[in-house]
């Protein structure tokens, strides 16, 4: 008697047949979570990349003009189809890619001489974005806005001017998932986001 207390019952097939459904059951859920997070992630990825796409933007229009207002000469911000973009690369309306130079017609020499690109960048094709806006701003020495003829640039590009100048950065993957950044003619640069209105509550909106 003390024997069989000793020794380990073993399941039955009751108990067998339970912890299989049990496995199914929790193999279904998971399956069941993993489809919904899918959507999810997404949407997240989507949103992360029109983020920073717009974020680096943002950045690279601050720096034309910091640029222009350090050296007290124009500086040109251009969207460009060039990979990667040079200073001499040719600004294109609705392109993924950005550059900055400084305008070698602004400079003692005034001849088309580029003094180099300032910053070239791909983050657009690189974060699948599409990218809508001019082909050129132009900032003058005061970090503003100002309106050049394609003669009278070193790009050879008429400059862009509204208040404000909008550049539309969305993601390739989701449509629904896009930045706005906003170009004003006094100099203020702005990045808001397009699934939200703008408000007191909600001050990154659009």
């Amino acid at each position: 008697m003390a024997l069989e207390r000793l020794m380990p019952s073993r399941p039955s097939h009751e108990h067998r047949n339970l912890s299989s459904i049990e496995l199914t059951l929790a193999a279904a859920l998971t399956a069941i979570l993993v489809a919904l997070a899918v959507p999810s992630l997404g949407t997240w990825t989507a949103d992360t990349q029109a983020r920073s796409a717009a974020e680096s933007l943002t950045d690279a229009i601050r720096l034309a003009q910091g640029t222009a207002v350090a050296n007290g000469r124009t500086s040109l911000f251009a969207l460009t189809t060039a990979t990667p973009p040079v200073a001499g690369s040719t600004p294109v309306a609705n392109s993924p890619n950005w550059f900055v130079v400084l305008d070698a017609l602004d400079s003692p020499g005034k001849t088309r001489t580029s003094s180099g690109v300032l910053l070239g960048s791909t983050d657009g094709t690189r974060h699948d974005v599409t990218v809508a806006g001019p082909a050129l701003t132009c900032f003058n020495a005061l970090g503003r806005q100002i309106t050049l003829a394609a003669g009278a640039n070193s790009l050879s590009t008429a400059c862009s001017a509204a208040d404000p100048i909008v550049y539309l950065v969305a993601s390739n993957s989701d449509a629904s998932r896009y930045f706005e950044v906003l170009v004003y003619a006094g100099g203020w640069v702005r990045m808001c986001d397009g699934a939200k209105v703008f408000s007191i509550a909600t001050p990154d909106g659009c």
